[in-house]
């Protein structure tokens, strides 16, 4: 995993694993961790450029990759 940021007021963090296309996303105070697999860098490039990282989880990443909470 590499990349990893802050910013925003409900994603605290995210890494990305490029070999693996997996991206893992820390959400919140209590260290809830998602990680989404299938994840292309692409995507992972305009989630870390947008300028609200929560809006784009929702819109472009929750509910279309194989994810889980871990």
């Amino acid at each position: 995993m590499k990349d990893s940021f802050s910013g925003s007021s409900w994603i605290q963090g995210a890494k990305y694993d490029s070999e693996l296309e997996r991206m893992q996303i820390y959400i919140g105070n209590k260290g809830e961790i998602y990680e989404c697999d299938g994840v292309s860098l692409e995507v992972w490039q305009e989630f870390k450029s947008a300028s609200s990282k929560g809006k784009y989880f929702n819109n472009y990443i929750k509910g279309k990759y194989n994810s889980n909470s871990i």
